[in-house]
C-alpha cells in the first residue's frame, strides 16, 4: 500500500513539476538555447508520444463508458491510466517544446500542434484531480480531452506527413484524371512527386535546411545551402545532386529511412532541370518523344475504362468485308474502331449496320467517303464514340448538327470539307471535345474568336501555309504483283513529279543520294528483301520512307506441327495461315493473322527430300499502341534425322523506345548451309511491356502470318 501510495504521490508532485517547466517554456522559451544534451531530449519526442496517447485513450474509455468494470474498480483503473498518461504527456509536450526550438520548424501547424499539446496536459490533469471531487464533469471534460487529443495528432501528423495527411484519403483529388495532352509538366508530373516525397520535411510548418517545396517562390528561393538549380550544369544543381547520392551519405534525399523516389520518379525530376526546371509548360510542348512526355505516359493516359462487354466475335467478324474493318482498339480490348475504305463502293445505310456493336464502337473513320447530303443522324446512337474522322468527305455545316449529341467525343477531324461559321454553334455542344481539325475548310481563326474564348480547353488545328517554307517531297509508289514468290518478281517505283530522282536499297537500309542504287528501270527481285526508296529533287526536302516486303518461297514444309495454340480469337486457320503464301493486310483481326500472348509460338516442321534451305524469313506487324510489339526471343533450332537440335538462330529483336504506327515487318535470317531434315522455331512474345508504355509491365502481344523458306 505504501509502495502505490508513494509512486501516486511521486507522480502527482511531478506533474506539479512539469505544469511549471511547461509554462516557463510558454513564457520564455522561444528566447532560450537549447543545449545538445536537451536537442537529444527533444528528438525523443516522436518516440514518447505514442504512450501518452494509447494511456489517455484507455483512460477515457473507462471514464466515458460506464460498468465496464465494477465500479470501485472502474474508477481506479480510470485514475491510474490517467495518471500515467499525464505523466507521459508531460514529457511527451516538454520534449516537443525542445524539438520545436530547432532549425527547420514554423508555421501554423506547428503553433497549432504545441497548443494542443500543452491543452491536453493541462486538461488531462485537471480531469485527473477533480474525477473524485467533481464526479458529473467527467464525461464533459472526457470528451473536451478526447476533441483535444485528436487535434494534437491531426497537426502533429501534418508537421510529420505534410498538410491535410489525416483527411488526404476522402479529399484527394487522384481521382481526377488529366489527359497527357492538357497536362503540365510541374503542376502534374513534378509537384505531385515533391509532395508525396519531399513536402512533409521541406513546407511552411517544417522547412529543414531552410528549404521549401511546397510552394514555386519557395522553391525558387532555395535554402540555406543556396539555389537548388544550375541552368549552365544541370547535373551538378543542388537539388539533382541530393536526388543522386547513395542512399547510404549524408546528404541523400529523401532521407534513408523516408520513402524513396521510384526510379521513373527521379528520372521525371532529372528531365524537368535539365529542362530548365519551368513551372508553366505544357507536357505537349516538350514533344511525344520527350523522355517526360513518354514517363507521363504511364501516369496520366491510362487505359480507358471501358466498362462495356464485349461484341460477339461471330458478330464482329460479319461486320468485316471487303471496304470496312471493324476490330479492337487493341487485342482482348471491347472497344472497337471502324474504318471504312473504297469510295466507290460505299453505302450510307452500312452505318446502320454498326448500331448492332453501338455500345462498343470508340472510334469511326470515314475519311473520303462521299457523304454530301447524307443523313447522320445515326452516329448520335454511338453514345461512346470519341473519335470521328469525316475529312474531305464534303460535307455541310447542317449535317453535323449530330455532333452536340456525342456525349464522349473528344477529337474530331473535319479537313476538306466547306463549312460555315455556324459550326461553331454545334461545336459548343460537344461538352467533351479536346481536338478539333479545321484545316480546308473555308474557316478562320478570326471565325473561331468567340468559340475559343468560350472554350480555350478545345484545340483547333488550322494547318499552316508559309511561302518561304521549303516542302517535302512526296514517297515514291512501289507497283508490284506479289508479295510472296516462286522465282521473280518484277518491281516497279513511281512517282508523280516527273523531275525526281528516286534511291533505293534491296537489305533493309536506309536509302541516300550518295550510297545507294539509284532507280532507273524495273527492278527484277530474285531472293528474300526488303525494299526501301527515297524520292530526292532540288529545292525539295527528301521524302519519308516507302517500302515493301518480299519473300521468295522456295519450299514448302511438310509435317508442320504447331505445338503451342494461338491466343484469344487470334486462331486464323491454325498452322496453314504460316504457309498459305497469303500476305496478310495491316488488319491484324482480318483473320490472316496468329496472335500469341501468353506462351510463345512453337513450330516444328519438316524438310522435304532434296530441300536445301538457306534462309528463313518471318512476317510480322507491330503496333504498340496496340499492344502489338515484336518478339523478345526467335529462336531456330535444326536436326537431322533422329540427331539432338542444334540452335542455328537465336536473336532478340530490339524491343521499341516509342510508340509508332501500325506496320508490317520482315525479320530474315540466313541459315547455315547444313542439309536439316527437321527445323523449330520458337517466338517469344514480350511479357513485360517497357516502362513508357501504358500498361508498362503488362504482357504484349505477337502477331505473325507467314513463315518463308528459301
Amino acid at each position: 500500500m505504501n509502495i502505490r501510495n508513494n509512486l501516486q504521490g511521486w507522480l502527482e508532485n511531478l506533474l506539479i513539476v512539469f505544469s511549471g517547466l511547461i509554462i516557463i517554456f510558454i513564457i520564455g522559451g522561444d528566447r532560450m538555447l537549447v543545449p545538445p544534451i536537451l536537442q537529444v531530449l527533444g528528438r525523443s519526442h516522436p518516440l514518447i508520444l505514442h504512450f501518452p496517447i494509447v494511456l489517455m485513450v484507455l483512460a477515457l474509455v473507462f471514464v466515458l463508458v460506464p460498468n465496464l468494470l465494477p465500479s470501485p474498480y472502474q474508477q481506479k483503473v480510470a485514475r491510474w491510466s490517467l495518471l500515467f498518461a499525464c505523466f507521459f504527456a508531460g514529457i511527451t509536450v516538454l520534449t516537443g517544446w525542445m524539438l520545436s526550438q530547432e532549425e527547420g520548424y514554423e508555421g501554423d501547424n506547428l503553433i497549432l500542434h504545441k497548443w494542443m499539446g500543452v491543452a491536453v496536459f493541462f486538461l488531462a490533469v485537471l480531469i485527473y484531480f477533480l474525477m473524485e471531487k467533481q464526479p458529473k464533469m467527467q464525461k464533459g471534460m472526457g470528451l473536451a480531452l478526447l476533441l483535444v487529443l485528436i487535434g494534437a495528432g491531426h497537426w502533429g501528423a501534418n508537421l510529420t506527413h505534410g498538410t491535410d495527411f489525416l483527411m488526404a484519403p476522402i479529399t484527394s483529388n487522384d481521382g481526377v484524371q488529366v489527359n497527357l495532352e492538357e497536362a503540365e509538366v510541374f503542376a502534374h508530373l513534378v509537384q505531385p512527386i515533391l509532395e508525396q516525397k519531399c513536402n512533409s520535411c521541406h513546407q511552411a510548418s517544417k522547412s529543414k535546411g531552410q528549404l521549401r517545396l511546397d510552394e514555386v517562390e519557395m522553391i525558387q528561393k532555395g535554402g540555406k545551402n543556396g539555389v537548388l538549380f544550375d541552368e549552365k550544369d544541370w547535373e551538378n544543381s543542388l537539388f539533382v545532386k541530393r536526388l543522386v547520392k547513395p542512399i547510404e551519405e549524408k546528404g541523400h534525399m529523401p532521407p534513408k529511412g523516408k520513402a524513396q523516389l521510384s526510379p521513373e520518379e527521379l528520372q521525371i525530376l532529372q528531365e524537368w532541370v535539365k529542362g530548365g526546371a519551368k513551372y508553366d509548360e505544357k507536357l505537349k510542348d516538350t514533344g511525344e518523344e520527350s523522355p517526360l512526355f513518354q514517363l507521363a505516359s504511364l501516369q496520366l493516359q491510362k487505359e480507358a475504362p471501358y466498362d462495356f462487354e464485349t461484341a460477339d466475335a461471330d458478330l464482329l467478324a460479319s461486320l468485316n468485308n471487303f471496304y470496312r474493318v471493324v476490330a479492337p482498339l487493341y487485342p482482348e480490348s471491347p472497344a472497337l474502331e471502324v474504318s471504312y475504305f473504297g469510295a466507290s463502293a460505299f453505302d450510307p445505310a452500312s452505318l446502320q449496320d454498326l448500331k448492332k456493336v453501338k455500345d462498343q464502337i470508340v472510334g469511326i473513320s470515314l475519311n473520303k467517303m462521299p457523304l454530301k447530303e447524307v443523313d447522320l443522324s445515326v452516329l448520335a446512337e454511338f453514345k461512346n464514340l470519341e473519335e470521328l474522322k469525316l475529312n474531305f468527305c464534303d460535307l455541310g455545316t447542317e449535317q453535323l448538327k449530330v455532333l452536340g449529341a456525342m456525349p464522349r467525343l473528344r477529337s474530331l477531324s473535319l479537313a476538306g470539307n466547306k463549312l460555315s461559321p455556324d459550326i461553331f454553334q454545334t461545336l459548343a455542344k460537344a461538352d467533351n471535345l479536346a481536338y478539333v481539325y479545321l484545316w480546308s475548310t473555308g474557316l478562320s481563326e478570326e471565325d473561331a474568336k468567340r468559340y475559343q474564348k468560350e472554350s480555350p480547353h478545345v484545340m483547333l488545328e488550322w494547318g499552316f501555309s508559309d511561302d518561304g517554307i521549303v516542302y517535302a517531297l512526296n514517297p515514291p509508289q512501289i507497283k508490284y504483283s506479289k508479295v510472296i514468290f516462286d522465282q521473280k518478281e518484277k518491281v516497279e517505283i513511281k512517282h508523280g513529279i516527273s523531275s525526281v530522282e528516286v534511291f533505293y536499297t534491296l537489305d533493309g537500309s536506309e536509302p541516300d543520294s550518295i550510297n545507294s542504287l539509284k532507280y532507273e528501270s524495273p527492278i527484277i527481285i530474285d531472293q528474300t528483301s526488303n525494299l526501301k526508296a527515297r524520292a530526292f529533287a532540288t529545292g525539295w526536302t527528301k521524302s519519308n520512307l516507302t517500302e515493301a516486303y518480299f519473300y521468295k518461297s522456295g519450299i514448302r514444309p511438310e509435317n508442320v506441327d504447331l505445338k503451342t495454340s494461338p491466343s484469344g480469337q487470334y486462331q486464323g486457320k491454325g498452322k496453314e495461315t504460316l504457309f498459305d503464301l497469303e500476305k496478310g493486310d495491316s488488319n491484324y483481326a482480318s483473320g490472316d493473322w496468329l496472335g500469341f500472348k501468353d506462351e510463345p509460338m512453337i513450330l516444328e516442321l519438316s524438310i522435304p527430300e532434296g530441300g536445301n534451305a538457306g534462309n528463313i524469313a518471318f512476317s510480322f506487324i507491330y503496333h504498340e499502341q496496340a499492344h502489338i510489339f515484336p518478339p523478345v526471343k526467335i529462336l531456330v533450332q535444326g536436326k537431322m534425322g533422329e540427331g539432338a537440335w542444334k540452335t542455328i538462330i537465336e536473336d532478340s529483336p530490339k524491343v521499341p523506345e516509342k510508340r509508332r504506327a501500325s506496320r508490317m515487318k520482315q525479320v530474315s535470317y540466313p541459315l547455315d548451309g547444313a542439309h536439316y531434315d527437321h527445323l523449330r522455331i520458337e517466338i517469344h512474345p514480350n511479357q513485360h511491356l517497357p516502362s513508357w508504355h501504358r500498361s508498362a509491365g503488362g504482357k504484349g502481344w505477337v502477331f505473325i502470318d507467314e513463315v518463308v523458306i528459301g
